[in-house]
């Protein structure tokens, strides 16, 4: 039996729209403390991304919100990786390649790593909604999109490490 790839769900045929390969290259990008921010392309200029106790409104924002936590050398996340899990499509998509719904819902979860620049790992599972509007280019992109994580673990060994 093949492998699957980190980035691809178990029922990745299940997701509407031909999203399958923008949610992957999303959370590659995201992923990659190198990133040349290509994860900016998913969302929709005001897309708002709802991570933590303040939410990003707009790529500035969002870019904003990972380059504050997510740097190969300042850190305080050095290097972290997504593994995705399974998509559930809510109810009104169409399957793969059937339609073209200006409105896509999915719900998605898996886990993740974080190595920080101290040297630790943190494991995590993660669960997030995304919400995905067809724009007036007519290109599909995420208006919203909210993580859950428990992320107690993490903050507080960044707190400990900038203490």
């Amino acid at each position: 039996m093949a492998q699957r790839s980190n980035y691809e769900f178990s029922n990745q045929s299940s997701i509407p729209g031909g999203l399958g390969a923008t949610i992957s290259n999303f959370f590659r990008s995201w992923d990659d403390p190198h990133s040349a921010n290509d994860y900016l392309n998913v969302f929709a200029p005001q897309g708002k991304l709802v991570f933590g106790p303040a939410p990003a409104t707009g790529r500035e924002a969002i870019q904003a919100l990972r380059d504050g936590m997510i740097h190969a050398e300042n850190g305080p996340v050095v290097d972290l990786e997504h593994t995705l899990g399974q998509v559930f499509v809510l109810a009104g998509a169409e399957a793969e390649g059937e339609g073209s719904k200006d409105e896509h819902e999915l719900l998605v979860n898996g886990s993740i790593w974080y190595r920080l620049k101290n040297g630790k790992k943190i494991d995590a599972d993660f669960a997030s909604y995304m919400k995905f509007v067809r724009q007036g280019d007519g290109q599909l992109q995420v208006e919203l999109y909210i993580v859950y994580l428990d992320s107690l673990e993490l903050v507080t060994a960044i707190k400990e490490m900038s203490a």
